[in-house]
């Protein structure tokens, strides 16, 4: 049996389901998670692979997830449900465009070293210490994947059921959401007010790259746009949150940094490896929303060291969002900033779900 071609057999075709045999309080539990409100950090996608186990393997402790302990020895009756969640849930998933808004683009693993660091328990059990710190509610998980490891197959298929539908039903409402956003006229709208009021470090990445592409769209190709800004951002090397390219080559870099964020030492070492790996970038741009942290003593400790004077740091600025916002409105207007971030939050696969709709109701209140 091809797991990964009955399991996207069952994604295609399911479209409904029966709950009656599932047991309630799994139900309940899972009607508790916030879906699409923890982004990259979402574990979901591991739940969904439990359950195909314990459906696929019922006589199977699917709670033991790690095929290996922490000194590397077998783990009896374990099993790696990342390299199964990276080959056969998130690919088939992605397939049908339903991770956006339901789990996360990479393994569930990726986003929690918490979940990993539980590898010395060698089961996830429920009994753990639950002041470890992640977005997601870690013992909630812990707890469906053991009511999971509970059902026999049939009841552990009709659970499958029920979370396909769950990540369909997030896709058409995702999709008549972006709909929305892409076509929603922004007339009167104060779009730095609505920034001011909302925490979403992408809302801040999609007004910036609007005002990118207002000032240098003409002769410069924005690229960046839809991906995750992760901290794994910081280790692939890429040249910034945003980037402006000419013949495919990189230009300038553009480091997003939203209201609760400001640059130190350690910002300008790793802006100097991008430019050293990347010589065609003639401008590094850290873009701060928050106004004051352009002027801030870090700020004024870097510039008066002398460091940016020379070699690969002189092409680092830095510019309040604020400041690039006037620039491009002077080249454009605020109704096209305003619908050109609206765009993009249609794009942008992390936007908070609560931003889209707060963004939404403005523009209602508004007309």
């Amino acid at each position: 049996m091809n797991i990964r071609d009955e399991f996207d057999k069952l994604v295609c075709e399911t479209t409904d389901y029966v709950i009656s045999e599932t047991p309630a309080i799994i139900i309940e539990n899972l009607n508790k998670w916030k879906w699409g409100s923890y982004g990259w950090t979402s574990p979901v996608s591991l739940i969904v692979t439990a359950t195909w186990r314990k459906h696929f393997y019922p006589e199977e402790d699917c709670c033991k997830i790690w095929a290996k302990d922490e000194n590397n020895n077998p783990i009896e009756g374990g099993y790696s449900i990342r390299s199964e969640d990276e080959s056969i849930t998130i690919p088939v998933l992605a397939k049908y465009d339903l991770c956006n808004g339901y789990c996360s683009a990479n393994s569930g693993m990726q986003g929690s070293r918490a979940i990993e660091k539980m590898r010395t328990l060698r089961r996830l059990n429920t009994d753990f210490d639950s002041a470890q710190r992640t977005i997601f509610d870690l013992k909630l998980f812990a707890t469906i994947l053991n009511q999971i490891n509970d059902l026999d197959s049939q009841q552990a298929l009709r659970l499958l059921q029920y979370e396909i539908v769950l990540a369909k039903q997030i896709k058409k409402k995702r999709d008549e959401t972006n709909a929305s956003l892409e076509n929603t006229s922004a007339e009167g709208f104060d779009l730095m007010a609505f920034l001011s009021e909302t925490a979403d470090p992408e809302l801040t990445k999609c007004v910036v790259a609007s005002c990118a592409e207002e000032l240098y769209a003409d002769k410069l190709e924005i690229d960046g746009v839809t991906d995750y800004k992760t901290a794994a951002d910081a280790r692939a090397q890429k040249p910034g949150d945003l980037c402006l390219k000419r013949d495919e080559n990189v230009v300038i870099a553009i480091e997003v940094k939203d209201k609760s964020q400001s640059i130190d030492w350690n910002n300008i070492d790793r802006a100097k490896k991008i430019l050293q790996d990347h010589p065609s970038i003639e401008n590094f741009i850290f873009a701060l929303e928050n106004r004051s942290a352009t002027v801030n003593d870090t700020i004024q400790d870097i510039i008066s060291s002398g460091r940016l004077e020379s070699g690969e740091l002189r092409k680092i600025s830095f510019e309040s969002v604020h400041d690039l916002y006037l620039l491009a409105v002077a080249c454009s207007s605020v109704q096209r900033l305003a619908e050109r971030t609206g765009y993009y939050l249609a794009k942008v696969p992390a936007v908070k779900p609560e931003t889209k709709t707060a963004w939404l109701e403005k523009n209602a209140d508004k007309n």
